[in-house]
């Protein structure tokens, strides 16, 4: 049997051996204004890339423009060209871009056009990823909640009308944008991706109409060539068109390359997301690269193999929209932090790390010697001395939206029209004696009996219920429901909805009658009075500090450290969340948040209760320290 392997990987080397090789380096064509240019599909087998003609390799950096602060972009897409990089490929997150009201706004980090045409600027090519669904660690994968109102909705689906009609609006836009850059029309696009992991889905409606309907939907625009990003086993490419190219994710061996081949014969077969580095999520160690990553890309050189890192450079989730991740019944929750920095090579302020410049000299080597690089350029960021925010209002004193809605049962947020933030669910129990209350919430509850804290409810550690004390009258029990962002990957994205799930029971007795209270956080909660600590026990408060910058500002880290769990806005921005548990403690606030002159930091913490909170500051860099090794599973928990 080991002869057999070992004969069947010597065959598979060869196989890979005979592709484009060094000529494929030798092609360093760049976009140039107004000029077309075109990619087919040829060399033996139709598996080369070509460049107008010439055996192209792709080497490609994932950056998306909706992580990082647009006045970064120009650093950022530079970097990657100094690295050795011809190409930056993209997700769109469709979520950021349609609003609540049915308009769009392709404003500051959505511009995605502005970011396209600026990788032309700097003679990067470009790989067009729109989704509509994308995963990357975003929420719901990118797909608007307004699509998952009801309890249980199929997507990535042609039976589901909604979704289609929905979908079919936003391709619209996305096509206005991508088709007058296609390379043969003149601009840096050189593929459409058509879905994403499609393969890794794992529902009962998975079907080849799907992506023979996305499939359409480009080509009637006059898009080509295409490419799906898919896993490397045989069941993950069930789901490839004939005539569309094969991005593995990630492709870190011959046997891999040629099972894809075998597969779908006629196409390139590269790898769409090569990892440096590993997502983390809240409780996990701290970022690490991956050095198994290097020996990859010295094989992609050696060969010629078309790659994309993913990622280059990660950026941040601001506000809302990090992700999650669950097994496929939902349990396993696994929210993911704030940063994306995820051991990339360019860090989350653009920190160019020792990874970086390890690439770099891999790529350098094998290029031709008038392949000249640029020199890149280190970032900019600044220190803030401590400062010590004021208590504002406790948490009971804040505004929420509109009145007390009544419901018989506890509804989701997502069927209230509210994507995450926080629900306030209330309800009156009887007098009675201890009890144990049955209570599932996504994601997190401090939960009350009249104004006394019992416990909290944690759906990562699958906290599904607690014991009540006595009671000698009727009270009020309130359920204070703090949201992650929804599961971003497999078929759970289907089903994962906000605040309290099901039914509440106490003792044996389902409990009725309940009052929700909604709190969406996109901007900061209003206060409504100020009550002393000895009135209320509850738990949580805002804070607010005005600090004065007196020079021009850049970027910085807000560090969290002391805080418990909750959430920070700099000047009405939303950083994102923090939460003591990490590994990370420092929010990355850019220097476009701020201003030269007064600017105010606010604080709402789910557990402070002080009126001396923690001081805070400005780092330069965020904090690395490994206490805790997490291992880069590389997707290899699919």
């Amino acid at each position: 049997m080991k002869l057999l392997n070992s004969v069947f990987a010597m065959m598979a080397l060869t196989a890979v051996s005979v592709w484009a090789g060094p000529e494929a380096m030798k092609n360093l064509q760049r976009p140039q204004a107004g000029l077309s240019a075109e990619l087919t599909f040829g060399g033996q087998g139709g598996r080369e890339f070509m460049l107008d003609g010439k055996p192209f390799q792709i080497r490609s950096g994932e950056i998306h423009p909706q992580r990082v602060p647009r006045t970064h972009w120009r650093h950022r897409i530079r970097t990657a060209k100094a690295m050795g990089l011809n190409t930056i490929a993209f997700y769109v997150f469709w979520n950021a871009l349609e609003q609540k009201d049915g308009s769009w706004d392709f404003s500051g980090r959505n511009d995605i056009a502005a970011f396209i045409d600026m990788c032309a600027e700097e003679g990067m090519w470009v790989l067009f990823r729109p989704g509509p669904f994308v995963c990357g660690e975003w929420d719901l994968g990118g797909l608007p909640a307004y699509l998952i109102k009801d309890d249980v909705t199929p997507l990535r689906y042609t039976g589901n009308a909604q979704f289609m009609q929905a979908q079919a609006r936003y391709l619209e836009k996305m096509a206005e944008i991508a088709v007058p850059r296609l390379c043969k029309n003149g601009g840096p696009i050189l593929m459409v991706q058509l879905e994403n992991e499609y393969g890794s889905y794992k529902t009962e409606h998975d079907e080849m109409a799907y992506i023979e309907w996305l499939k359409d939907f480009w080509t009637n625009k006059g898009a080509g060539p295409f490419y799906l990003s898919e896993g490397s086993q045989n069941h993950h490419l069930r789901f490839v068109p004939r005539g569309v190219a094969v991005g593995l994710d990630p492709a870190d061996n011959a046997w891999q390359m040629n099972n894809a081949l075998r597969i779908a014969p006629g196409v390139p077969v590269f790898s769409s997301e090569t990892y440096p580095g590993w997502l983390r999520h809240w409780g996990e160690g701290n970022w690490t690269p991956s050095r198994n990553t290097l020996n990859s890309v010295r094989w992609y050189m050696r060969d010629g193999v078309s790659f994309n890192l993913f990622v280059y450079h990660g950026g941040t989730s601001f506000g809302l929209a990090a992700g999650a991740n669950s097994n496929g019944d939902g349990s396993g929750f696994q929210p993911d932090l704030t940063s994306y920095d995820y051991g990339a090579p360019v860090g989350e302020n653009g920190n160019l790390t020792k990874e970086y410049f390890e690439y770099r000299d891999i790529i350098k080597a094998a290029l031709p010697k008038d392949a000249a690089l640029i020199e890149p350029e280190h970032p900019v960021s600044m220190e803030i001395p401590a400062f010590r925010p004021t208590h504002v209002a406790d948490f009971h004193g804040l505004a929420v939206v509109a009145e007390p809605q009544c419901f018989d049962t506890p509804p989701t947020l997502e069927s209230l029209g509210q994507n995450q933030g926080i629900g306030i669910y209330s309800a009156v129990i009887p007098a009675g004696p201890a009890a144990a209350l049955s209570c599932r919430v996504h994601d997190y509850a401090l939960v009350y009996v009249g104004d006394k804290f019992i416990g909290a409810l944690d759906r990562r550690l699958g906290q599904a219920g607690l014991q009540l004390p006595a009671r000698d009258e009727a009270s009020v029990l309130k359920i204070v429901v703090d949201t992650f962002g929804h599961v971003n990957f497999g078929s759970y994205i289907e089903k994962d909805r906000k605040g309290v799930i099901g039914k509440v029971m106490l003792g044996g007795t389902e409990l009725r009658d309940w009052y929700v209270r909604r709190m969406p956080l996109a901007s900061v909660p209003e206060q409504v009075r100020k009550t002393g600590h000895a009135r209320y026990r509850e738990r949580g408060a805002l804070y607010r500090a005005e600090i004065k910058l007196e020079n021009a500002p850049q970027d910085t880290f807000l560090d969290m450290n002391g805080w418990q769990k909750g959430y920070v806005w700099v000047n009405g921005h939303l950083l994102g969340r923090y939460w003591h548990i990490g590994p990370q403690e420092r929010l990355y606030c850019p220097g476009e948040f701020l201003k030269q002159g007064n600017n105010v930091i606010e604080i709402l913490d789910l557990h402070m209760v002080t009126d001396n909170p923690p001081q805070i500051s400005g780092k330069k860099q965020r904090n690395m320290e490994v206490t805790k090794q997490t291992k880069s599973l590389n997707n290899q928990w699919d």
